[in-house]
């Protein structure tokens, strides 16, 4: 059968562009080896976000007794836990599969490798094969954890994020290395849960490629809550013993010094690596760089006509509303839209306590680019709904061009900072300037004013300031 439309991978770039095109009337399948939603939904975005919620309500109940609120032996039932993520995993598959049968849209459980250009031999998971062909094809295969040599994960005292979400039991000391969101959110998690944490980083920050601000307030929360946070420095060897511990040699960056640590588990996480090797790409004359990242236009065009690629395949920032917008892009293009991606307001969160959110430049990017920049920063501490909540260890802060006033970026560490930042993205994709933002009314009292009262300062013109 042929189709106006193949899709390998049904992730949140895949099943995305399915809808789209879908909607555009295209006749399209979607070819998936595993489950509807992909990583995101079954081993990354929306398990975490179970876990991440349960661990912070843990984390805010403790803080809740300077209000006044006790509860007696607190405590998060791992088995109870498990079984809610598992829910919401179900849940959210079930509902992607709905939208894309309702649509119309064929979904072939198996792996698909290019014969040509416009087809590709598809392996069910029985066995069985079959050809698809297609005017258009969309490569949206996702990542997979880089593994590093030394530290290739076991599944049991060497794991990835995946084992981590599984929970099966809270380690008494586990370390993670990488200082990346997935390493962090880890972190987090299992820190909450009770297990001593170690964090090891290559680079001198957690959350390397962040603004400084915004990784320095992580590392002083973590640090404050008891975790150990070595930055600078890379794990050398690791020894794994028979009665379940794991013993590491950890290096300054330089090799300047080493001290070993024993764990109960080490959690390596160092970044993903895109799902390309096995495609056939080459026999097409699909083009990817040297690490295998599938090179691509605006428009989400590879090197060779009617095939795309969305999501983690295309590197640039690892996101799975990044791979959503591309694989919308993806869709319109092929439907005859001429429409190209934007990343300029492609926004970020890293879901801790505190939670951190970002769009566009960095400070210290936005200096290198434009020179003289205008920047504003407010501390939760001016701002009444945090101080009335008790979450004033957190900032606003917002860069400006010095000239013109438009948005260069926005960072925020706050309580819901990934929903507060839709606003940034928005400026930032219009245009807008930080007075735009200052002069707009928000709602007090809440968090949201930080981000007003920030645009304000970045123009000289804070109101809950002392004028020097």
């Amino acid at each position: 059968m042929t189709y106006d439309c193949a899709i390998l991978g049904a992730g949140p770039g895949g099943y995305v562009a399915a809808l789209v095109a879908a909607h555009r009337g295209l006749k399209t399948v979607v070819i998936e080896k595993d489950k509807a939603g992909g990583v995101c939904t079954n081993r990354g975005c929306i398990p975490s976000k179970v876990l991440l919620y349960a661990t912070g309500a843990f984390l805010d109940l403790k803080n809740l007794t300077s209000f006044g609120l006790k509860v007696e032996n607190a405590h998060i039932d791992i088995d109870v836990l498990r079984k809610r993520k598992e829910r919401a995993i179900l849940r959210t598959v079930k509902s992607i599969e709905y939208l894309l049968r309702e649509n119309g849209i064929e979904l072939i459980k198996g792996t698909g490798v290019f014969t040509s250009a416009d087809s590709l031999k598809v392996t069910a998971l029985d066995g069985t094969e079959q050809t698809v062909r297609a005017k258009n094809i969309i490569i949206a295969t996702g990542s997979s954890p880089i593994e590093l040599p030394g530290l290739e994960p076991d599944g049991r005292q060497v794991i990835t994020s995946d084992e981590a979400l599984d929970l099966p039991d809270v380690p008494q000391k586990m370390m993670v290395i990488g200082g990346g969101p997935i390493g962090l959110e880890m972190a987090e998690i299992y820190a909450a849960l009770g297990s001593e944490i170690v964090i090891v980083e290559l680079l001198p920050t957690l959350l390397p490629g962040m603004d400084a601000d915004l990784c320095e307030a992580i590392q002083t929360a973590f640090v404050r809550r008891g975790m150990t946070v070595r930055t600078g420095a890379k794990v050398t060897n690791l020894n794994r013993q028979g009665n379940g511990q794991v013993i590491t040699s950890i290096s300054a960056a330089d090799g300047s010094s080493t001290e070993e640590l024993t764990c109960d588990r080490v959690l390596v996480s160092v970044g993903m690596k895109p799902n390309t090797a096995d495609l056939a790409l080459e026999k097409i004359g699909v083009q990817t760089d040297g690490r295998g990242f599938i090179t691509v236009d605006r428009q989400m065009k590879t090197t060779v006509d009617g095939i795309y690629a969305i999501g983690d395949v295309v590197g640039g920032k690892l996101l799975a509303h990044k791979a959503s917008r591309e694989g919308h892009v993806a869709a319109e293009v092929i439907a005859g839209k001429d429409v190209s991606i934007d990343y300029r307001s492609l926004p970020g969160a890293v879901f801790t306590h505190p939670e951190l959110a970002s769009v566009g430049l960095t400070e210290k990017e936005a200096r290198e680019q434009y020179g003289e920049v205008d920047v504003g920063k407010t501390s939760l501490q001016a701002i009444g709904k945090a101080v009335a909540t008790g979450h004033g260890d957190g900032f606003a802060k917002v860069i400006s061009h010095k000239e013109t006033g438009e948005i260069l970026g926005v960072h925020i560490v706050a309580p819901n900072a990934g929903d507060l930042i839709g606003e940034a993205a928005l400026a930032m994709r219009l245009k807008a300037t930080a007075a735009d933002i200052g002069s707009t009314i928000h709602v007090h009292p809440t968090i949201s004013e930080a981000l007003m009262e920030s645009a304000l300062d970045a123009g000289g013109n804070a109101v809950h300031t002392v004028k020097k």
